[in-house]
């Protein structure tokens, strides 16, 4: 297989999945297709800024947090990991935040900041992959990372927004969310480096795609509220569903491909096994929302 194959597959095949779903739920006319560029864009730019970041400035600030924090300790990899990201990607959601209020398009705005996240797991992936070659990961790579990165900074943008045009409690709601969003951001990623994490969930990966699915539920809460009865969230569960039998063909696919015995291939279709709650519980939230989803008052968006 070679070398370079991976990052690529990853990067296109994790953006038209995520892609699809965010431009079917953006349903309003035929520019749906159209309005996810930018913000994608914006979050493939987001992730070089942060690779600069990480080149040049974060060397100098690391004993810093180590003795604030501890080198593996979960308060380090919140305040390393998930405050760091989710404001640097907040920043870049924030020209289509402003653009969108103006238009009374909350919803839209929920998924651009949303698109914001994807554009940045997409070249996150790029680069991850170029040093790491499983067929595996293809799946949990586009699954569960990149849904993280997205449901985050929706979660955030959608909170600013609501900030904008709220008095200082709705300022108070929006620093909370963000709060509690970069806590589980770098939970998911303190996870699997934990031991204790390891012997209390039987498995640290469960623990970061708990974490997962609690973002996704109420990101898509958000969008249910904004958008109630429409037949947005069942084609997007369509999309993300055929999107995820793709995906896993093409991991077991790989693996025949490389290691040519029944045997890697049961072991892959295992290991992908693990994103399959991930996959359903999205499913779930596009088409059937929740039974407490109602429209918010124009005070509350």
């Amino acid at each position: 297989m070679p070398p370079s194959l991976p990052p690529h597959v990853a990067a296109l095949t994790g953006l038209c999945i995520w892609y699809g779903v965010f431009a079917c739920l953006d349903g309003r006319d035929g520019l749906r297709w159209l309005r996810p560029v930018l913000p994608l864009l914006a979050g493939a730019v987001c992730f070089r800024v942060l690779g600069t970041y990480l080149a040049t400035v974060h060397p100098l600030l690391t004993p810093h947090l180590e003795s604030l924090a501890g080198a593996g300790s979960l308060l380090r990899f919140i305040i390393d990991v998930g405050v760091r990201e989710e404001l640097l990607k907040l920043l870049f959601s924030l020209p289509f935040l402003l653009w969108l209020a103006l238009r009374s398009a909350p919803s839209s705005a929920l998924l651009a900041a949303a698109l914001v996240g994807v554009g940045f797991a997409t070249a996150e992936n790029r680069w991850f992959f170029t040093g790491h070659s499983e067929p595996t990961l293809l799946v949990g790579r586009v699954f569960s990372t990149t849904l993280l990165h997205a449901t985050a900074t929706g979660l955030c943008g959608a909170a600013l927004l609501r900030a904008w045009r709220g008095g200082w409690q709705a300022w108070a709601r929006c620093a909370a969310t963000c709060l509690i969003v970069a806590a589980a951001h770098g939970l998911y990623d303190w996870a699997p480096a934990s031991g204790r994490a390891w012997l209390l969930m039987g498995g640290t990966s469960w623990l970061s795609q708990a974490v997962v699915i609690a973002l996704a539920g109420w990101l898509l809460r958000q969008y249910h509220a904004l958008q109630p009865g429409g037949v947005q969230g069942r084609a997007a569960a369509l999309w993300l569903g055929c999107g995820a039998v793709l995906q896993y063909a093409l991991a077991l696919g790989l693996t025949w491909a490389r290691w040519g015995s029944p045997e890697a291939v049961w072991v892959c279709a295992r290991e992908c096994a693990l994103f399959l709650p991930v996959i359903a519980a999205t499913g779930i939230f596009l088409m059937r929302g929740f039974p407490a989803s109602r429209p918010r008052a124009a005070s509350d968006r």
